[in-house]
């Protein structure tokens, strides 16, 4: 990577950084937390990922609070102020989660494989990966598309590596 595209990558993540609070209020975020990741323009690098954070309300785990929040993207807030984004189709939604101290399984809505082109689709994968990998602990994480176990995604073929944290070929 060239000084001047990580420069640039570093000044993105240092603004957004900065200015990450809960749903974009002005309230910092205090108690327990997840990091979801959306999607910035960038004129040096692309599309590039930003972490977001978001509070776990009280009765609801790590991961679904994640998914679902994957899931509805960033806040109008965030897209205004931060040029935030995200590749998730609308109407993708979390189906189920099977969480145990060895493995974690996501299953999602095929909504969420539809649309857009390859770079597209590589990148609402790597949203999501880097979702769900930020909460592993170590454990392997697998993904599900309506039930069945995603060997690819989209029509141009992303194969999926399982588990996820699998390098990508």
């Amino acid at each position: 990577m060239s000084g001047l595209r990580l420069l640039a990558l570093l000044s993105i993540l240092f603004t957004v950084s900065c200015s990450r609070n809960e749903l974009g209020t002005g309230n910092m975020i205090s108690g327990p937390k997840v990091t979801i990741y959306f999607t910035k323009a960038s004129d040096e690098l692309g599309v590039v990922l930003i972490p977001v954070v978001r509070k776990i309300p009280k009765g609801k785990t790590a991961y679904e609070v994640a998914m679902q929040q994957l899931f509805l993207g960033p806040t109008e807030v965030e897209r205004a102020q931060q040029q935030l984004n995200t590749e998730v189709p609308e109407g993708s939604r979390l189906i189920d989660l099977e969480e145990s101290s060895r493995e974690v399984k996501i299953n999602v809505s095929s909504r969420f494989i539809y649309g857009g082109g390859s770079e597209t689709i590589q990148v609402r994968f790597r949203q999501l990966r880097e979702t769900a990998l930020t909460l592993a602990k170590g454990r392997p994480v697998y993904l599900y598309i309506d039930g069945a176990k995603a060997k690819m995604l989209g029509g141009e073929g992303l194969e999926v590596p399982q588990p996820l944290g699998k390098k990508l070929d």
